[in-house]
């Protein structure tokens, strides 16, 4: 019993004198821990809280000889490195080693985890990795940049799964603004990451120096080259940033571990996760929030969260274009059948700030029917579904005919319900000499001789009595929440291309405008 205590209290020294040899893996160490730390207050984290709980204890379950890295020899470790399929070379030596006894000796149970949340990550990053020619061993390097945690930020700003840096990100088109960090998407984030390590090994033909430019930056690496004289990593290693000293060695031991938990008894979590099913993605071309499809599709709005992480606002700008929405599988078809029902439920109260806000006098105002549905779900009857669209019982029977045979609603039936929406009258020019059509694509000359587009309102143009045209009144709009320059334009009569003209844009940058953004629109 003395002598295995004292086993133990030399490996927990050794780990602790390597890494103090190059204190820079402390970094590394502290942002993987607090990555982690974050992870675990997620919301299918916390729904996992008592398994994770039962899984490897690594203050006790590692006190096994056979289990624990630090009685492993070198030896043994460096034919293993070596057996693994690897085109990044996977050199062994000490700083390797302490890294290897950190993962499994200290965080054997988060290691654990890792392997749990790498079913679901890694076929996404083996695809993409593949189909850009990069070593498909190169998504170890998520375990060390954020513990597989896709919303990691870290005290320097990088964030997202592969820790992008904002304009790194932006270089490989990330979009990041107040409504989406495209870094947080594991498939754009992967594919941003991929041509990044693509056109780094261009740069150095060394997968090697890739990883560390990935981690310090070229600017770094080509510093170290030239003082030191040398091209290769570990012939350069006394010239690099001290973070990057052990990054290389963290993402060998990650890459070790990954490999060869099984042999120091740490297994993946079973975790009860819905990431684990399979899962789709579809784009969209409505303006949603995640409250909506939880009200129509019963899925959480937690849920949403965790799929599409990328959101910041639980918004989905899908008017603007190219903006997805990944799924469970077995959801999919359900939400193409009722995206129309998910983009009318609630409208008023999640776009309070739109247009709707605007109060229109009653006259200028005429409501249009249309049809929406609802897909039944368990404890759902007739009653709580009148309430929640604002309708009698008996209002709701009547529209449905068939269903109302029955006295309790069957699970996966779909109620039509009936909505009024209210939209603002069309004004039609009077067939006046004075008034110039709005569909003419011509201009004219105002007082001052400025030119006025032609399409602007009718009633903003007149002939005054002397003859000569009034100036047309200036028109500003300030932007508010999930708008859109498309639902501007719309909202004044206008069109897109005249609001870009006005505010001397582009159409990509119209597709940006920011929330309290002013436009000139008329």
């Amino acid at each position: 019993m003395k002598f295995r205590f004292a086993s133990i209290a030399a490996c927990v020294l050794f780990s602790f004198a390597a890494m103090s040899q190059n204190g820079d893996d402390n970094v590394i160490f502290r942002e993987f821990e607090r990555n982690y730390d974050s992870l675990l207050q997620g919301h299918y984290m916390k729904m996992n809280a008592k398994l994770l709980g039962k899984s490897l204890n690594y203050k006790t379950d590692t006190f096994v000889p056979a289990h624990r890295a630090c009685d492993v020899s070198d030896s043994v470790f460096a034919r293993r490195l070596r057996s693994i399929p690897s085109v990044v070379p996977l050199t062994y030596n000490d700083k390797v080693r302490a890294n290897i006894i950190y993962y499994i000796d200290r965080i054997g149970d988060r290691v654990g985890v890792m392997l749990g949340l790498s079913k679901y990550y890694f076929p996404i990053f083996d695809e993409i990795l593949d189909k850009h020619g990069v070593p498909c061993e190169l998504k170890y390097l998520v375990v060390i940049e954020s513990a597989l945690n896709p919303k990691a930020v870290s005290r320097a700003g990088a964030t997202g799964l592969w820790q992008f840096m904002y304009a790194t990100g932006r270089m490989y088109d990330l979009r990041v603004n107040s409504i989406i960090d495209d870094r947080m998407d594991p498939i754009k984030a992967t594919e941003a990451a991929a041509k990044y390590l693509k056109d780094l090994h261009k740069i150095y033909n060394d997968w090697t120096l890739a990883i560390a430019a990935y981690n310090c930056g070229p600017g770094n690496v080509n510093k170290a080259m030239k003082r030191s004289g040398r091209n290769d990593f570990w012939g350069m290693y006394d010239y690099l940033p001290k973070e990057t000293r052990g990054y290389v060695p963290a993402y060998i031991a990650a890459a070790y571990v990954m490999n060869f938990h099984s042999e120091h008894g740490i297994y993946p979590a079973k975790l009860t996760k819905p990431l684990t099913l399979i899962s789709d993605t579809i784009m969209l071309k409505r303006d949603l929030y995640f409250g909506q499809i939880e009200g129509v599709m019963n899925i959480s709005t937690e849920q949403l969260r965790e799929l599409n992480p990328q959101y910041k606002t639980d918004f989905v700008p899908g008017e603007q274009g190219k903006y997805s929405l990944k799924l469970p599988l077995r959801y999919i078809n359900d939400f193409i059948a009722l995206e129309d029902s998910i983009a009318g439920y609630e409208r008023d109260k999640f776009f309070a700030s739109d247009d709707k806000k605007t109060e229109l006098a009653e006259g200028d105002i005429e409501y249009k029917e249309r049809v929406i549905y609802h897909k039944v779900r368990k404890k759902d009857s007739w009653y709580s579904v009148a309430k929640r669209y604002g309708v009698s019982v008996s209002q709701l029977k009547s529209w449905n005919p068939k269903a109302r045979k029955s006295q309790k609603l069957r699970v996966g039936d779909m109620l039509a319900i009936r909505q009024k929406q209210a939209f603002k009258k069309e004004v039609q020019p009077p067939q006046d000499s004075t008034y110039m059509a709005t569909n003419q694509e011509k201009s004219i000359v105002s007082s001052d001789n400025q030119a006025i587009d032609n399409r602007t309102s009718a009633q903003q143009i007149q002939k005054s009595s002397d003859g000569k045209k009034q100036k047309q009144a200036v028109v500003n709009h300030k932007v508010k929440q999930g708008e859109t320059v498309v639902k501007i334009a719309k909202r004044y009569g206008v069109s897109v291309e005249q609001i870009c003209k006005l505010n001397n844009m582009t159409l990509k940058a119209a597709s940006k405008i920011r929330v309290g953004q002013t436009l000139r629109v008329k």
